[in-house]
């Protein structure tokens, strides 16, 4: 038996490592707080529009960190505006560039229209001589072409990078991601922007946490073996695994990381928050297609008034459809792409259509995520079972339903995510949707996506459906107004096509 003498001056320098440590927790501690913050008071200049509270916290810690940030908020809580807010606290850190997937290019450019005064451009494949544009500050990429033209981006000499949808650069070996890595080598600050779940899978992290903070993040080996799991198989190293979480978790709140969810803010949102997801198609065959319609409804204008009623509501209504239908095919192959996107970083998703092509176009395409449906001619036990499976099933990531068969009477809370790819013509045919979601048992904000194609009918469509919805909030039940609102809209719709 051994007797350990230990001297007055080593347990003053134990003591000494103890207070360091508890200090150094304490002030993770307060970070790890700060990353789960829900109000902060900040001024924004020049913000158009007012933030939540938890927003503002979430700009705060943008500028706590730095301007290295993984800003992981859950969908749906606006965190592409709190990140345009923090290039706004800063108007001298110029230019900007926001790269993200193809379908969300033009929806950054609104954003950035809609709460600044911040001039953008959308830079296209075609866009081979890239150079400074006068008065613009922020330039828009998809991700699918940085990589040949990263040399004109060196050259531009970008201050912030916003990373959106950051799990496009998580494959180390993809050329986009290479690209992404040399290219942050050079820009001072860096959002990375992701509502996913992201613990899931730690090593499909590690790349866009080693951009942020190579500090803390800078050695593969040591993450992969204590967050991954890693093991050595007879194929090489296995890092699927996910290990030691909560300490991961801990110590990405208190370095690089803001996540709140929605349960955490749920009292500041609304019940349903609708975004407009708008797409720039290849518009030729729609064109001959509006074309054909104005010139007929012109047409029908200036006839006498007894043949103009022989050119009856029916007729106009099938080429409007038409028209519409037109529109869905030169988005779909986007849509397809996005929901795919969506689903496999969201998890289940509703999607509205119409059209038996489209329905059916969708269950193919979209395969991979063992899809049900609901459409017209289906029995009630059919309709159902899809419903069960929906619900129940985790394999069973997507419903596809028709907006007639299924806009009443069935509830899918199970998600608070849904996507329209067809309009309807009244706002009720759309609340009625949404509400499946919104039911009883639902206790998320619901998110309704509206796939637009820009400039065509569609657009139109949905901007006359927003203003009758302020119109007739007080009526939706009432299904005569229903259909007076059907004749409204088209009526008004032929206005804005024959400029009348």
């Amino acid at each position: 038996y051994h007797q350990f003498i230990v001297s007055p001056e080593t347990i003053q320098e134990i003591e000494k490592y103890k207070n360091i440590f508890d200090e150094q927790r304490k002030v993770a501690d307060v970070k790890i707080a700060a990353s789960k913050a829900i109000e902060a008071n900040i001024e924004i200049p020049n913000l158009k529009g007012e933030l939540f509270p938890f927003q503002k916290a979430g700009v705060q810690f943008i500028e706590n960190t730095g301007g290295k940030t993984l800003l992981a908020d859950e969908m749906g809580l606006g965190k592409t505006v709190q990140a345009i807010s923090w290039t706004l606290l800063h108007p001298e850190k110029i230019p900007i560039l926001v790269v993200c997937p193809a379908t969300l290019k033009i929806n950054w450019q609104r954003e950035f229209q809609k709460w600044s005064d911040i001039k953008s451009c959308i830079i296209n494949s075609q866009d081979t001589n890239l150079r400074p544009i006068k008065n613009v500050d922020v330039y828009i990429i998809n991700y699918d072409i940085v990589d040949r033209m990263k040399d004109l981006l060196h050259k531009m000499n970008f201050q912030i990078i916003i990373l959106d949808e950051v799990h496009y650069c998580k494959n180390i070996k993809r050329k986009r991601t290479k690209a992404i890595n040399e290219l942050v080598k050079t820009i001072p600050h860096i959002i990375a922007i992701t509502g996913t779940p992201i613990l899931n899978r730690p090593i499909e992290l590690y790349n866009t946490l080693k951009m942020l903070s190579p500090i803390n993040f800078g050695n593969y080996f040591e993450y992969a073996s204590r967050y991954c799991g890693m093991s050595r198989t007879r194929w090489g190293l296995d890092v699927l695994g996910a290990t030691n979480i909560q300490e991961l978790s801990d110590k990405l709140r208190s370095t690089v990381m803001i996540r709140r969810e929605k349960k955490d803010v749920l009292a500041e949102l609304p019940d349903k928050t609708r975004v407009v997801v708008p797409q720039s198609c290849d518009l030729k065959q729609y064109k001959k297609v509006e074309d054909n319609l104005v010139s007929y409804l012109i047409e029908i204008k200036n006839k006498s008034k007894l043949q103009a009623e022989k050119s009856s509501q029916v007729e106009q209504l099938t080429m409007m459809e038409y028209c519409k239908q037109e529109a869905v095919k030169a988005k779909l192959p986007l849509f397809i792409e996005w929901a795919k996107d969506f689903i496999e970083e969201n998890g289940k998703l509703v999607i509205f259509a119409h059209h038996k092509e489209f329905v059916d176009k969708l269950m193919q395409e979209l395969q991979e995520f063992n899809p049900v449906k609901i459409v017209g001619g289906m029995e009630i036990e059919d309709k159902q079972k899809s419903i069960d499976t929906f619900m129940t099933n985790k394999d069973c990531k997507l419903i596809i339903c028709s907006l007639k068969a299924a806009g009443v009477g069935i509830t899918l809370t199970v998600t608070s995510y849904v996507a329209f790819l067809e309009l309807g013509w009244t706002p009720a045919e759309h609340d009625q949707a949404e509400d499946r979601l919104h039911r009883i048992g639902q206790k998320d904000n619901v998110t309704c996506y509206y796939f637009i194609a820009e400039n065509t009918i569609e657009e139109t469509i949905y901007n006359l459906i927003q203003e009758k919805r302020k119109v007739f909030t007080q009526l939706m039940q009432d299904k005569t107004i229903i259909n007076e609102e059907r004749t409204n809209i088209m009526h008004d719709l032929i206005n804005k096509l024959i400029g009348g």
